[in-house]
């Protein structure tokens, strides 16, 4: 049967304040249209300097849609302050979603999980920007493997709108 697998529809629950952590072409495509989409963005790397190279993107993409006349400035702006950049794990607080977007290295991907995990609520859902690791592997360094789920963006992010969820088998229905 289709969608046998698809888990029963909880409470949809808003992202409205979501952290990023990885400034890299990955972070910064997730960064970008999660502000365009309305969200507050938390992107965070390990230098201020490096976060804000990944705000640069959003700036670079903003200022073609204004140079083509699809965008006014105002509204760009307004977009761009959504994207707080930040190297201290402390911004994360109050974020209902974190991804990280680190490089492909599964003992850096754990060491991050369990970093920022202690930073978030509770209840915010842990996500790894994955392709080639095993989520179960990388979500046994969360403190609650249950919050944890693989999200694979697709590169470009602002072209290619698919992600794609990945459960554990300890995911819960509400994370994913």
């Amino acid at each position: 049967d289709k969608l046998v697998r698809r888990p029963e529809r909880p409470e949809k629950r808003p992202v409205t304040k979501l952290g990023i952590l990885g400034a890299g072409m990955m972070g910064a495509g997730v960064a970008y249209v999660s502000a365009y989409a309305g969200m507050q963005v938390v992107l965070l790397d390990m230098s201020k300097e490096n976060a804000e190279k990944g705000k640069d993107y959003s700036r670079e993409l903003l200022q073609k849609r204004i140079d083509r006349g699809r965008m006014d400035a105002d509204k760009a702006a307004d977009i761009l302050e959504r994207i707080v950049t930040t190297d201290s794990y402390d911004d994360l607080a109050g974020c209902e979603l974190v991804i990280e977007a680190v490089p492909e290295d599964l003992d850096l991907k754990r060491r991050v999980l369990a970093e920022f995990a202690a930073h978030v609520g509770t209840e915010a859902i842990l996500g790894s920007n994955t392709s080639s690791l095993s989520i179960t592997e990388i979500a046994q360094a969360a403190a609650s493997p249950e919050r944890v789920v693989g999200m694979h963006f697709f590169n470009p992010v602002h072209i290619m709108k698919l992600v794609e969820v990945v459960r554990t088998e300890h995911t819960s229905p509400e994370a994913a």
